[in-house]
């Protein structure tokens, strides 16, 4: 299990900072640390040679091109077109894509930063069988937490463009 999943299991302690991204059907629930910056969407996006629902293609950053993956796309629903509200949340890469060092993912609206208590409740319900996905938040608004590890396989999975 990654550190950053870890981290929001509050391994420990009595909180930790997270911020809350909202997708189409769902929220994700990352750690802070997990992020690395949100940007508007205006990014030129290059497309993949072929089509995969999990990516929206390739994005410049920095002088970099990362992967944009589409969680819609992962859980097997249809990627949300890109709108005026979309963002693109750049996520740390810490392990198989450490070497890329970065990796994106749209998400719908402005992440929104939240702090999850440890109340001695059950918190987390762990999914075995949503790939990308480890855990499901049961806690006040349902989020699912994601599979960092999967993610960044699937990120280093694809071939930049030329």
């Amino acid at each position: 299990m990654s550190n950053a999943v870890d981290e929001l299991l509050l391994d420990g302690s009595d909180a930790v900072s997270a911020l809350l991204l909202v997708l189409a059907n769902n929220s994700l629930l990352v750690p802070l640390s997990a992020v690395a910056e949100v940007a508007n969407n205006d990014m030129a996006i290059t497309p993949l040679e072929n089509p995969d629902d999990r990516f929206y293609g390739w994005i410049m950053r920095r002088d970099q091109q990362l992967p944009l993956l589409s969680f819609e796309g992962i859980l097997g629903e249809t990627p949300v077109p890109l709108t005026a509200q979309s963002r693109v949340v750049i996520l740390n890469a810490v392990g198989a894509a450490a070497e890329r060092g970065f990796y994106g993912l749209v998400v719908q609206g402005y992440p929104q930063r939240v702090n999850i208590v440890d109340n001695d409740e059950e918190l987390t319900k762990k999914l075995e069988d949503i790939p990308g996905v480890l855990y499901q938040v049961v806690q006040e608004e349902a989020a699912l937490i994601p599979d960092f590890e999967y993610l960044e396989r699937l990120s280093i999975g694809i071939h930049a463009p030329a």
